[in-house]
């Protein structure tokens, strides 16, 4: 799949169950960059529910189509950002498909600049607020009596059992947090300094974008938490971000066709149409993805 996370302010979050505010957004997810454009024509626009979107008004594209073009990749400079790769046997398998992504993104067109920053995905991660805000972002939505919920609170939730094993740590954390306090600001004075270190390194070296691995390593099994995932970098700058296949894992057993690897892309805020022209680009040129063997057959229908 290919999963697009928008400047925050882009999509309204009006409706969303949520995590933390200061980082939460909506996002088309779909099969291919051709139909993440379609389906954010439909999702940008400004939400008098949601006032974060009235930033997004003179930065909403008539037609994010219009950014898909076969030659995308064609003069555009992409910094690496190695610190964002992994350094361990379990990491080679996603390291070696990004190699060959990195490969194809300059066969395609593009110039590579690598970054060897100090910027790290665990530096990034003490930058998020996501779990200081949980238990009064979560708990306040589900005390709305308008949004008609079984329980009313993060405690409740824990009370009740009614949960993924694999979440109960960051369930129990968030409780004995608080946001509004000097750490909680401390760290969003963190994701100021990182928008500000981004926007300066892009701008120092003329970039594009940046480019990293996703995930340092495979996706995990249904049902298994996901370590070092490196998405936290556009949570918490509220930078856009781009995620597409960037290939497969060797066939096991339990994955006849292997697990997909993405790789992501980000760029300045309201740069969504440069992020799917070289999405785009990066697509039709590889053509990584894979139809699930398991998907059943459509009856012919006219849709």
């Amino acid at each position: 799949m290919v999963g697009l996370r928008p400047t925050l302010g882009l999509i309204s979050r009006t409706g969303i169950i949520p995590y933390s505010y200061t980082q939460d957004t909506a996002g088309p997810m779909a099969r291919t960059v051709e139909d993440t454009a379609r389906m954010l024509n439909c999702l940008t626009g400004y939400d008098l529910c949601d006032p974060v979107t009235k930033q997004s008004e003179e930065h909403i594209e008539p037609d994010y189509t219009q950014f898909l073009h076969i030659n995308g990749l064609e003069k555009k400079k992409i910094g690496v950002l190695r610190s964002f790769w992994g350094g361990n046997e379990i990491h080679l398998e996603v390291n070696s498909i990004c190699e060959a992504a990195l490969q194809s993104l300059q066969d395609l067109g593009a110039s590579l600049v690598e970054l060897n920053l100090e910027l790290k995905a665990e530096d990034v991660l003490s930058a998020s607020v996501h779990l200081m805000e949980l238990d009064s972002h979560l708990s306040g939505y589900l005390a709305n009596p308008l949004n008609q919920m079984p329980v009313h609170s993060l405690t409740q939730i824990l009370e009740s059992g009614a949960f993924h094993p694999s979440i109960e740590s960051n369930l129990r954390e968030a409780l004995s947090l608080r946001f509004q306090t000097a750490a909680y600001q401390e760290r969003l004075n963190q994701q100021a300094r990182l928008r500000k270190i981004l926007a300066s390194v892009m701008e120092d070296y003329q970039l594009d974008a940046l480019v990293f691995p996703h995930q340092k390593r495979l996706v995990a099994p249904i049902g298994e938490q996901q370590l070092e995932r490196n998405g936290t970098l556009a949570a918490v700058t509220g930078f856009p971000s781009l995620v597409v296949p960037a290939g497969f894992s060797a066939p096991t057993q339990s994955s006849p066709i292997g697990v997909p690897v993405g790789i992501e892309f980000v760029a300045l805020p309201w740069q969504e149409g440069l992020l799917l022209q070289i999405g785009y680009a990066f697509e039709q040129g590889t053509r990584h993805r894979k139809e699930p063997p398991f998907a059943p057959a459509l009856s012919s229908f006219n849709y």
